[in-house]
C-alpha cells in the first residue's frame, strides 16, 4: 500500500519556509520512527519514500508533503505525523509546530496498473509540475534539465524496486519509453537546493507531454507519471528534492490528476496485471480468464 500524507508546518512570526526545509525535517522525522526502522531505511540505496515542504502565501503557512510506497514505513510514518506536536529545528535555532495529519492518497501498485489499462482509450501525454528543485545525476554530474530518458529512468527504477509482482521489464524499455515522449510546452527555471551546506542546482515549473508508440506504452507512460507524485523525481527525493504533481490526459481532456491540493481521500479501483503491449481487450481477456502475467 501507498499513501501521501501531509500537514501544515506553522513557524515563527516572520519566519519563511523554503524547498530546502525538506532536508532539515528529514532528520527530525526519522528521530520519531522506531530505531530498527530507521536502520533498515539507512541501509537501503533507494528509500521507500519521499518528502517535500511548499510555502502556502495565502496561509501564511509551510506544507510538509510525504509520500510512502512501502507497508511498514507507510504505518510509521503516519503514526509519527499523527502524534503532532513540535520539531525543534537545531540548523535554525527555533521549533516548528506540526497540524493536522491528513492522508492526501492511498493506492497500490495494482490499482494503479488497473486505472490505466482498463480504461477505453490510452493516455495521450500528461502535464507535470515539478514544484521543488528537481535535478539528476550521470557519470558523476549532476544534470539539470528535464531529459526524459532520466525521467522514465527515474520511474521505472522506483517502480521495479517496489512494485514487486508487477515488474516492468523488456529490453531497452527506458530508451523506448523516452523516444515516445515529446515535449509539447514548457515553463521551467533554474533552483537551487540547499543540503548542509552544499548547493545543488535543479529545475522548476511544468511541462507538457505528448505520449506516441504502442497503445501499451503510452498506458506505461501513463501509469508511471501518475505514480510519480508519491515518490518524486530525480536524486535527493527523501531530502525535499524532485516533489511533482501531474495530469495525464485523454483525447486532449485531463483524464485523471494528482495534485496534492485536489487530491483528498483518493482511493484507486482493483487491478491484477498487465503486459508491454497489452491493449485493453486482451488485459479484459486473461483478467476473466484469472491469467497472471
Amino acid at each position: 500500500m501507498m499513501r501521501l500524507f501531509e500537514t501544515a508546518l506553522f513557524l515563527p512570526e516572520e519566519e519563511r519556509a523554503v524547498s530546502s526545509f525538506g532536508s532539515l525535517l528529514h532528520g527530525a522525522l526519522m528521530e520519531r520512527l522506531p530505531k530498527e526502522l530507521v536502520e533498515r531505511l539507512h541501509e537501503q540505496d533507494m528509500r521507500p519514500y519521499s518528502q517535500s515542504v511548499s510555502w502556502d502565501k495565502a496561509g501564511g503557512f509551510a506544507r510538509w508533503r510525504i509520500g510512502v510506497v512501502e507497508e511498514e514505513a507507510g504505518e510509521a510514518i503516519g503514526e509519527a505525523l499523527r502524534q503532532g506536536g513540535g520539531i525543534f529545528l537545531r540548523q535554525k535555532g527555533y521549533e516548528v509546530h506540526l497540524g493536522e495529519r491528513k492522508l492526501l492518497a492511498e493506492s497500490s501498485f495494482e490499482e494503479i496498473a488497473d486505472t490505466f489499462f482498463l480504461q477505453e482509450a490510452a493516455p495521450k501525454g500528461a502535464e507535470l509540475s515539478f514544484c521543488t528543485p528537481t535535478s539528476f545525476k550521470r557519470e558523476g554530474r549532476y544534470v539539470m534539465l528535464p531529459d526524459f530518458f532520466l525521467i522514465c529512468q527515474s520511474l521505472l527504477m522506483r517502480w521495479n524496486r517496489f512494485a514487486k509482482e508487477i515488474y516492468l521489464y523488456d529490453e531497452d524499455l527506458t530508451e523506448r519509453m523516452a523516444l515516445a515522449c515529446q515535449l509539447s510546452k514548457y515553463a521551467l527555471r533554474s533552483v537551487p537546493f540547499s543540503i548542509e551546506g552544499h548547493m545543488i542546482r535543479g529545475f522548476c515549473g511544468t511541462m507538457h507531454v505528448r505520449f506516441f508508440g504502442t497503445d501499451g506504452m503510452r498506458r506505461i507512460l501513463g501509469m508511471l507519471f501518475f505514480f510519480a507524485p508519491f515518490v518524486g523525481i530525480g536524486i535527493k527525493t527523501a531530502l525535499g528534492m524532485g516533489a511533482v504533481e501531474t495530469r495525464v490526459w485523454e483525447r486532449g481532456r485531463v483524464r485523471l490528476s494528482f495534485s496534492c491540493h485536489e487530491a483528498h481521500g483518493t482511493v484507486l479501483p482493483r487491478i491484477y496485471a498487465y503486459f508491454l503491449y497489452m491493449n485493453k481487450e486482451d488485459f479484459l481477456c486473461r483478467k476473466r480468464k484469472n491469467i497472471r502475467i
